[in-house]
């Protein structure tokens, strides 16, 4: 017997918050499927680095955010045409489990028609193309499931603003494995909403609105103090990122740098092979938080530029 929660938030920052909340806190007598949605951002795993792994100015620049989970994993992209899911079990010992812990979702679709399919640990492919990534977090006797089911997102976007593999960036985090992607919408005459429908019913019976949990102003509150305190701060979705060594190359611009938890602690920056030593000793020890590195590059937008490169 499942429950869930019937989340109509599309905030990241709340989203991935309730999600913690709801492992920690949550005192379980049944696992819980919830189905939700974030509206354009970025999520990065846990040990990943967002200098290797986002484009962010670009995601600046069309004011995308980006956000750290709690679990591991590559980073993906979300918004309203992608749909994710969480499973919620006291069954820890399905961790690492992928093929158990996606085998509903997979039966469920393949039963429409959509042949989808584990591939590899964790990805849900239809023949080379991925549709969805998983991951995974454990608290105490406690598993978090959770994945994406891409159904009409902007793989456009979705491609600019992830990443590929580069040698611009060296430090010990857990790396993306990029994939070619595709929507489901591709291979069904369901809408998003119908698809949501259908998994709801599917995984859990026609009631399953009627056994849903509801969340007390007291629980919001909490996530919500939580979201704040954790997953808005640049302490968790830059800091986080483990220590970096950085090259940077843009027209005649040569910049090298180090960054430890979020702070640059050595940089080099020369143009047309002359050292910018006022420069560097600017940016020296200096938080790495875009908006406030512009407004210290005003005069030196070329300099903000390849750094963010």
């Amino acid at each position: 017997m499942m429950k869930t929660i019937l989340n109509t938030s599309t905030d990241p920052y709340f989203n991935l918050a309730l999600e913690e909340y709801l492992v920690k806190n949550l005192n379980f007598n049944e696992d819980f499927f919830i189905l939700w949605q974030n509206s354009p951002s970025v999520i990065i795993g846990r040990n990943q680095n967002v200098f290797e792994e986002i484009d962010i100015k670009l995601a600046i620049q069309k004011g995308i955010p980006f956000v750290r989970r709690i679990s591991g994993g590559g980073t993906v992209f979300h918004d309203l045409g992608n749909l994710n899911f969480t499973f919620i079990t006291k069954n820890k010992g399905l961790a690492n489990n992928y093929k158990v812990m996606t085998e509903k979702i997979v039966a469920a679709l393949n039963k429409i028609g959509i042949p989808i399919g584990l591939v590899g640990k964790s990805d849900l492919k239809i023949g080379h193309e991925k549709i969805s990534g998983n991951a995974q977090f454990v608290y105490k006797d406690v598993l978090l499931h959770h994945g994406t089911l891409l159904f009409d997102s902007n793989l456009t976007t979705l491609k600019k603003l992830l990443r590929p593999k580069k040698d611009d960036v060296l430090s010990h985090s857990v790396k993306s494995n990029r994939s070619e992607v595709t929507n489901l919408s591709q291979f069904t005459h369901l809408s998003l909403e119908e698809i949501k429908e259908y998994l709801y019913v599917e995984l859990m019976g026609n009631d399953y609105k009627k056994d849903a949990l509801s969340l007390s102003s007291d629980v919001l509150d909490q996530v919500n103090d939580l979201k704040n305190e954790k997953y808005l701060s640049w302490e968790w979705n830059y800091a986080e990122s483990p220590s970096s060594m950085i090259k940077k190359n843009k027209d005649d611009l040569h910049m090298a740098f180090t960054v430890e938890q979020g702070v640059i602690k050595s940089i080099s920056i020369t143009k047309k092979d002359l050292p910018l030593t006022e420069i560097e000793t600017l940016l020296l020890e200096k938080k790495v938080i875009p908006g406030e590195l512009k407004s210290l590059l005003i005069n030196h937008l070329d300099v903000y530029d390849c750094l963010l490169e």
